[in-house]
């Protein structure tokens, strides 16, 4: 609370400051004295310098009427994390069975924290030249996808059966989901096919002036097929 109330005194103009220090009441004095050696409380509303008298060096008090105020409004506002920031992902497919590093399919994805995990669905999928035609869900692991300790899924928003852990997609923001840099999850898109993809949060980036339509930054490989010719439609 005295780091607020700092905040704000030390804002203040020079001159504003030097007519508060310089009119305070001493009980000893019987007077307005300056007040030095003071220490500054926030009780809200108001602000209170606690010092001495730099007469006669009684303790003295003055109460600053409403600058609390201000001091709750600037603590909120540092509190209030930047809207100028991208969220850089690196989202990616394996092209081959044994899922080596070298035949990753990846998409770089820039886009704004505030948008929900659903919108962020549909960048994905259109990243990759797939159609959005599938309900989905995130997860923080696969190999017991039921008991993922974290996890979205579409189903929640439409009101299918889901586990009870599970959040909707629609509501949560990309920020509610990824906390951190290095932060990853998968994104399983189908679940009859069972696209997995790999997403992790690579960078949290400041923007002077902010363009909430999403961006793919830069692509690696070739996109597969969402839907391969069958066996029999290939022989045709």
């Amino acid at each position: 609370m005295a780091n607020e109330a700092l905040n704000v005194w030390t804002a203040l103009p020079v001159d504003i400051k030097a007519k508060i220090l310089s009119n305070v009441f001493c009980g000893q004095c019987r007077g307005a004295v300056t007040i030095v050696d003071y220490g500054l409380e926030l009780v809200m509303p108001d602000i209170v310098l606690r010092g001495f008298c730099a007469t006669c060096g009684h303790k003295v008090a003055r109460v600053v009427e409403g600058l609390g105020l201000s001091a709750k409004k600037t603590a909120q506002k540092a509190k209030k994390p930047s809207a100028l920031e991208y969220y850089i992902f690196n989202v990616w497919l394996y092209g081959d069975e044994q899922c080596t590093q070298e035949k990753r399919i990846i998409r770089k994805i820039q886009i704004v924290p505030t948008k929900t995990l659903y919108n962020f669905a549909k960048v994905i999928t259109q990243a990759f030249d797939f159609e959005f035609d599938h309900c989905f869900g995130f997860y923080d692991t696969l190999k017991d996808r039921k008991n993922s300790k974290k996890m979205f899924e579409l189903f929640v928003d439409i009101g299918e059966k889901s586990r009870p852990q599970a959040k909707g997609v629609k509501k949560t923001k990309i920020s509610q989901a990824f906390k951190y840099i290095g932060e990853k999850m998968i994104f399983l898109f189908d679940y009859g096919d069972g696209w997995q993809f790999n997403v992790e949060l690579v960078e949290k980036r400041n923007a002077e002036k902010l363009d909430l339509k999403p961006k793919v930054l830069e692509s690696i490989g070739e996109s597969p097929l969402q839907y391969p010719p069958c066996e029999d439609e290939v022989g045709n």
